[in-house]
């Protein structure tokens, strides 16, 4: 769309056109545009180009605008840094059908929980993996006083289970509710999430568990998600 003062593009993620590939942490979406400068069958004026690049990382998305004028170069690049969009909900039951939307989310020790974790993208290829859920009695630290759930892909807690999803960016776990000593009452869920390609199978989202010596630098990106609190009745 072209108005008096700007040019406006619409570019999906799976458009005509549009690449993606993972580059250094990052997913990449890059397309391009060419201008007209003439109605007719030939021109001797450069057309201008717009070379568009959407970096996504961690979990919000931006959009893109860009200025041409005159003063331009003909040929421009523009990038632009982005995050996905990723979701972790606890639910009532393993229907997973209703959300738990009040918060502190009262509940009694031992009874199961159950969390989605959902990556809101129109790109069809990518697909979500939970690398990490630690939980805490404090919400900004998650050192001093916690507890694995998983680690690294790795199953920490004998009461987790994980649920089968047919769609790659929804996943679904439950674990039983526990207190922690010396008091502590709330409980906060962190979860560090991965984005990936879905047929890369060279990925982390298809290492599952793996240890500190073995994992290595990824190209897929990682997002860390806060849910809670969980207070005992």
């Amino acid at each position: 769309m072209v108005t008096k003062s700007h040019a406006i593009f619409h570019i999906p993620y799976d458009g005509c056109g549009t690449k993606s590939e993972v580059n250094n942490g990052t997913v990449d979406y890059s397309n391009t545009v060419r201008a007209s400068t003439s109605d007719n069958f030939i021109s001797r004026a450069k057309s201008p180009q717009l070379h568009f690049t959407c970096r996504m990382n961690q979990s919000m998305t931006v959009d893109i605008m860009h200025i041409f004028s005159e003063s331009n170069s003909l040929e421009t690049d523009e990038t632009q840094y982005g995050r996905f969009n990723v979701k972790l909900s606890f639910y009532e039951s393993p229907s997973f059908s209703s959300p738990v939307n009040t918060f502190p989310y009262f509940v009694d020790l031992n009874q199961d929980l159950y969390i989605q974790a959902t990556l809101y993208s129109p790109d069809p290829n990518l697909m979500l993996f939970i690398d990490t859920c630690v939980t805490s009695p404090d919400s900004h630290d998650f050192t001093t006083v916690k507890y694995d759930l998983i680690k690294r892909g790795c199953v920490k807690d004998n009461t987790y289970t994980a649920y089968y999803s047919s769609n790659k960016k929804i996943v679904q776990f439950q674990f039983k509710a526990f207190q922690f000593f010396n008091g502590y009452s709330t409980v906060y869920l962190q979860c560090k999430m991965v984005v990936c390609k879905v047929y890369d199978y060279s990925s982390r989202c298809y290492q599952g568990c793996v240890t500190r010596n073995k994992r290595e630098t990824t190209s897929d990106q990682e997002n860390e998600i806060l849910v809670g609190p969980v207070k005992l009745k």
